[in-house]
């Protein structure tokens, strides 16, 4: 089947029925390709007497897209911990996105181009209704008062703790945004419920944390202020760390929770960040706080920074080093990294990530917290810069990300970097033993094994695809080629098909049908093989369970001596069955299918032949 045949029919009409399509067949943006922007400018306070945040948003809107608009939509996912909410009634007590129940975003006004505007909320959505319709290529100015508490168990996407030197915060969905309009799906304005993260418009973010004195500030994004808030001492030591290979104490484990930041009262951080689809940020009092920097291909530096209470101590001494190391490795592989800082920090969520900034379990140490931080930052690619819709194609950043970390672990074994996702037969193992659906569906319908289908399937697909299929040279071409043609863009899947087959020269659609759209199993037989007295070997292979993949037959001769067939994937194009004929200037004594087991083959044991 050809798996084009599964393609949305909006997409289709935007290949074909526009003068100016908006994608193309390339799998590249089309020539009418547009894209909405949304800049903020973000003022939150923190009260730690209520754990409340108290803040103001204002956006400035650019409709880039053909049609005038009536209405808007934002995104209000603090509401998914109301009592009520969608979220809240669809994961069961004790899953990991249930999240505390608090009453969600309090909104105190929403205005319109400096006038108050009506609105209406549902669920974890607000629709502007307006009262004349934004014109394309029109902005608007949106302002919105608003306040939550903030829920000690965020969903593991945000939260907070009480540590030994006070409560370490760490705080995102934490301004009302505006929902992406896209080209294919409209207004993609569907509820957050937990296990579908986000999708968000890129534009450029200043905001200002307003914290009481004596606590330290971690951003998506560049420090605008550190004179104000920094002793001249610690400035100094931040800017000697931007240009540091090694790591630096910015406030040492002796000074944390008694280090001299802030300004009189309060302290207020000013950070910034360009041409990002979000921001997030964390504050503690004792926070020990060190940097180094990372060093782009270009020559450009990164300030690593890492924030960690005085319980991560032990283990989180080398997270600047790991984050570093990942940076360089995954800038060099695969695309620049674009931001001038990326902070790790440790406090209660598990591991999650946003622009330039993620937030890691404050107990991991050693492997487990190598792992995390790896697969966090290389988040910085999927989805922050190649900007997929993370609410129905998870696996578009969660499974790219996993093939992405099995380089970076091999790269670094001999670094003391171990990590169980360079173990490729043992991921291949899971996904054989598992009883999987289809990879293409949303993560809401995923109730059975959602780490298995969202993470491991598809980056088995894609290392197999490398591996097997492609070979690393036409991969990384095509897998490059798609990041550059869609960073800071929306890319779906289709574009990823299209731009794969296109860039590699290799027709692809019963490899998408079979690993993302289907459920299928892949068994590669040696059914029958006879010698014949002119000593060639006359073979008969077997497909049995529907998977279709080239074949790598080893024949090992008399004298030891080892010899490759690569029958491409076509050989499947009449039946389930195939005959050739082998020769070789000396005896068969044995033969092999997939000699190196990169296939994901339920039955090895019908693998080999010997006479």
């Amino acid at each position: 089947m050809n798996v084009k045949l599964l393609f949305p029919l909006l997409l289709l009409f935007a290949f074909h029925a526009s003068a100016q399509p908006t994608r193309s067949p390339l799998g590249t943006p089309g020539p009418g390709y547009w894209q909405n922007r949304a800049d903020y400018d973000i003022r939150a306070t923190l009260d730690t007497s209520l754990h409340k945040i108290i803040g103001k948003v204002s956006i400035t809107y650019t409709n880039n897209s053909p049609y005038p608009l009536d209405y808007l939509w934002l995104q209000l996912d603090q509401n998914k911990f109301r009592a009520d909410s969608r979220g809240a009634l669809a994961n069961p007590s004790g899953s990991r996105h249930e999240g505390s129940i608090t009453n969600g975003f309090e909104i105190g006004g929403v205005f319109y181009n400096g006038l108050p505007m009506p609105y209406t909320v549902t669920d974890t959505r607000l629709q502007a209704r307006l009262k004349a319709p934004l014109a394309s290529g029109a902005k608007a100015s949106i302002t919105i008062d608003y306040s939550f508490a903030i829920p000690e168990a965020g969903a593991d996407r945000m939260g907070r703790i009480r540590l030994e030197d006070g409560w370490v915060y760490e705080i995102a969905q934490w301004y009302p945004r505006l929902a992406v309009l896209d080209d294919v799906a409209g207004w993609n304005n569907l509820p957050y419920l937990g296990p579908g993260e986000f999708y968000c418009e890129y534009g450029d973010f200043e905001y200002t944390i307003d914290v009481p004195n004596g606590f330290v500030v971690a951003g998506s994004g560049e420090l605008l202020n550190p004179g104000e808030v920094l002793p001249r001492s610690y400035a100094k030591k931040l800017e000697a760390a931007r240009q540091s290979d090694s790591t630096l104490f910015i406030i040492s484990p002796d000074e944390a929770g008694n280090a001299p930041v802030g300004s009189g009262k309060r302290g207020i951080w000013k950070f910034r960040l360009e041409n990002a689809r979000d921001v997030a940020w964390a504050c503690g009092k004792g926070l020990i706080w060190d940097a180094g920097s990372a060093k782009l291909p270009g020559g450009e530096r990164v300030l690593i920074q890492s924030f960690y209470p005085r319980e991560s101590l032990s283990g989180w001494g080398r997270a600047t080093e790991y984050a570093r190391a990942s940076v360089e490795h995954y800038a060099e592989k695969w695309f620049e990294y674009p931001y001038p800082t990326l902070c790790n920090v440790a406090g209660t969520v598990g591991g999650m990530e946003y622009p330039a900034l993620h937030f890691t379990e404050y107990d991991r140490s050693g492997n487990r917290l190598w792992v995390t931080l790896d697969h966090e930052v290389a988040h910085n690619w999927f989805p922050m810069i190649v900007g997929s819709n993370e609410r129905q194609h998870a696996w578009m950043d969660e499974g790219f990300v996993t093939f992405m970390g099995y380089y970076a672990a091999r790269a670094f074994e001999g670094a003391d970097y171990s990590s169980y996702i360079s173990d490729y037969p043992a991921m291949r193992q899971r996904f054989m033993e598992a009883d999987l659906g289809p990879v293409a569906r949303p993560p809401r319908e995923i109730s059975k094994g959602f780490s298995d289908v969202v993470y491991f399937k598809p980056a088995i697909a894609l290392l197999t695809l490398r591996e097997y299929v492609l070979g690393p040279e036409r991969f990384d071409y095509a897998f490059r080629q798609y990041i550059r043609s869609w960073a800071y863009k929306h890319p779906r899947p289709e574009d990823f098909f299209n731009c794969m087959e296109n860039a590699s020269g290799e027709e692809l659609d019963w490899f998408w049908q079979s690993w993302f759209y289907q459920e299928e199993k892949l068994d590669q037989e040696i059914s029958n093989a006879r010698r014949r007295d002119d000593g060639s070997v006359f073979l008969t292979l077997a497909n049995n369970l529907g998977m279709p993949m080239p074949v790598v037959v080893e024949f090992t001769l008399a004298d030891g001596s080892k010899e490759r067939r690569e029958l491409p994937v076509d050989i499947w194009n009449q039946g389930n069955a195939y005959t050739f004929t082998y020769r070789a200037g000396q005896p068969v004594q044995s033969i092999l299918l997939d000699p190196d087991e990169w296939l994901p083959d339920v039955e090895r044991r019908n693998n080999g032949w010997a006479f």
